[in-house]
């Protein structure tokens, strides 16, 4: 037999075997690469990378059964670990020493490509005229080059991004606001999408406190249909700042279900600065389910995000800093901080929420964009404090008008209160519908959009359960609208 056939003939029962292993097992495990021998935490790390890429290579998914617990330290040279569709660590804990640089540990990440495309398509949602987005399932990411705010004191600019879901060239959603205006510079790029689930689930993560580098948890692109699920991220107290536990980018259709963040990376022992368990970006139909997360500074960074469910969540902040549209809360209980947006459309809606000690809506003033939008509260509760006992605290920059002609007029949110508890102690005797904070001057021009404030079955108590009564003020400072405004308790005007 020649060395040519001795080699086919290899070749052959080589592919044979892989595929009869690949068939009957279709899981691969560390342990199948040695991690019972590794000696260090670096190989450790190393193990599981190599499991991954391999079981990757081979399309099957990774067993982390018989592991319960390891410690692995990241080298100079590391990589995130590329994951598959189906990840299960079965409760994993995982502890993380990082002393080489910032990084993600785990990704899940797929490439956009760009696409010429007429920015007049893109309001009514049909693309079959373009023949890279006609079939199949596409993700078509929306990038506008012409700036879409500055944020004034922060020295750079916001451009907008929107992301559609296609199916053979049909839209499933639609843009937070319209395209197709002069000043939009429309930049695309396109993302073939499985719609099938894709899990991360069961890890227990602990960055340790040795760590000299930030180790982000997950980072997540360009998907579809994404289950996060059971999973627990634990950080200790701090110096280092600008956390992002979870990063998420470009995609639909994902979930966290309990999810639980203790603690993040935002400046434990000198000052409070930024760090997000959730830093979340260019989203549509996001899902957050009995997650429980708190941090120094605030636990969600966001922005450009449609169609947000939160329920029965347990958090000291909610944001979309800018660009965003529709989100319900509903279940929720939110400390100490506040829910925060700029740029908004659509509605906010607090369904049987709890509010302790926060604010339960701030509209930021930096983005100079102040969009129409209406807030919702029903059945909800509002623990109020000295400090905190006002509902929407809309903050005023005394600026020229945006230059960017959709976001032109300054516009305040509509308010609709059903059925609110107010938890009041006797040192409290207030409750403010609106509250401007800022420039006074800016309380000279008219406001625009708002025109409707209803406030229905409004109950106060004090803490021991006690009824008890306070008065309701439409506005700690007065303000005009352009709209003649419609302002009711009980059904009863008020003027």
């Amino acid at each position: 037999m020649n060395h040519r056939i001795r080699t086919l003939l290899a070749a052959v029962f080589f592919a044979a075997f892989e595929l009869f292993f690949t068939t009957a097992m279709a899981q691969i495990s560390p342990l199948d690469l040695g991690l019972r021998d590794a000696t260090d935490g670096i190989d450790r790390y190393r193990i599981l990378y190599n499991t991954h890429v391999q079981a990757n290579s081979m399309g099957v998914e990774v067993s982390y059964a018989g592991i319960d617990t390891l410690d692995i330290e990241l080298p100079p040279d590391f990589q995130t670990i590329p994951l598959g569709p189906h990840t299960d660590f079965g409760g994993l804990v995982l502890y993380v020493t990082n002393n080489a640089r910032h990084g993600t540990l785990f990704s899940l990440n797929s490439p956009s490509k760009p696409v010429a495309l007429d920015k007049a398509l893109v309001d009514n949602g049909d693309f079959r005229s373009v023949p890279p987005l006609s079939t199949g399932d596409k993700l078509l990411i929306l990038n506008d080059l012409k700036p879409w705010t500055e944020r004034i004191g922060y020295g750079y600019c916001i451009h907008r991004h929107d992301i559609l879901l296609l199916h053979d060239g049909i839209a499933a959603n639609a843009p937070i606001a319209p395209w197709n205006t002069d000043s939009t510079q429309l930049q695309a790029a396109v993302v073939n999408v499985d719609t099938k689930p894709k899990v991360f689930r069961g890890l227990n993560l602990f960055r340790t406190e040795q760590s000299q580098f930030k180790t982000y948890c997950l980072n997540v692109s360009g998907q579809c249909n994404v289950l996060i699920e059971d999973v627990h991220v634990t950080t200790p107290k701090s110096r280092m700042t600008a956390d992002g536990v979870f990063g998420v980018t470009s995609s639909v259709g994902v979930t966290f279900r309990d999810v639980t963040v203790d603690g993040t990376y935002s400046g434990y022992g000198i000052s409070r600065d930024y760090g997000y368990a959730f830093s979340l970006n260019n989203l549509w139909n996001t899902t957050f389910e009995r997650v429980t997360a708190d941090g120094n500074w605030g636990v969600f960074g966001t922005n450009y995000l449609s169609n947000t469910t939160l329920r029965d969540c347990d958090l000291n902040r909610f944001d979309i800093h800018c660009y965003g549209r529709d989100v319900l809360l509903q279940r929720c209980t939110l400390r100490q901080r506040q829910t925060q947006f700029s740029s908004m459309y659509g509605t906010v809606t607090f369904d049987s929420c709890r509010f302790i000690d926060c604010i339960p809506v701030r509209i930021r003033s930096s983005y100079n964009a102040y969009t129409p939008f209406d807030i919702v509260m029903r059945d909800c509760i509002f623990e109020v404090t000295p400090r905190y006992h006002s509902l929407v605290n809309v903050m005023l920059l005394d600026t020229a008008t945006n230059s960017r002609p959709e976001l032109a007029a300054k516009c305040w949110p509509n308010l609709r209160v059903t059925n609110m508890t107010v938890v009041a102690p006797a040192t409290v005797g207030t409750l403010n519908l609106y509250y401007p904070s800022g420039a006074t001057r800016e309380l000279k021009k008219p406001v625009d959009y708002l025109d409707n404030v209803v406030v229905e079955g409004l109950k106060v108590v004090r803490p021991n359960g006690k009824p008890a009564k306070m008065n309701v003020r439409l506005s700690t400072r007065e303000f005009i609208t352009v709209k003649k405004m419609g302002f009711s308790i009980d059904g009863n005007p008020k003027l």
